[in-house]
């Protein structure tokens, strides 16, 4: 049996990331893996800094900083089992396991497409960021970022 906190991860992590391509072509399936990834450094990173929790449950749950947490709706239905529950086996088997990463110290991520209205930026201070460059996402999907040094 996995530990329960790694399935709450998990579940954050899979509703994060898309299960299926998207239908504009912004995300495809050889993204979606490295995207799983990409979230999985971010949360990491985050448990290393101390402007966040110590724990992924902390982070992942921590107010106002994952979309589909804020929301509530697919992300209990993971939670339950009742949404895409091959997907999210996906993602625990990436949360894991030991993978090359892709986004290697990213604080901060958006989707620039899933912004209302759509490609408007978070309110982030960008002055104290650096985008990373994640050559396996398309970045009109997914952007992650890291402070500046």
């Amino acid at each position: 049996m996995n530990d329960p906190r790694d399935y709450i991860v998990a579940c954050v992590m899979a509703t994060e990331v898309p299960p299926v391509p998207t239908k504009d072509g912004l995300f495809t399936d050889a993204m979606i893996i490295p995207a799983l990834q990409a979230v999985k450094d971010c949360i990491m990173a985050r448990m290393i800094d101390s402007q966040f929790p110590r724990t992924a449950v902390g982070v992942v749950m921590e107010k106002g900083q994952f979309s589909a947490v804020c929301r509530e709706d697919y992300w209990v239905r993971a939670l339950e089992g009742s949404w895409a529950p091959d997907h999210v086996a996906r993602a625990l088997m990436v949360w894991e396991n030991s993978m090359p990463q892709v986004a290697p110290g990213a604080l901060f991520y958006f989707s620039p497409c899933s912004m209302v209205p759509r490609d408007t930026l978070p309110g982030w201070d960008f002055t104290k960021l650096v985008e990373i460059e994640t050559p396996a996402i398309n970045k009109e999907y997914f952007r992650f970022f890291k402070r500046a040094a």
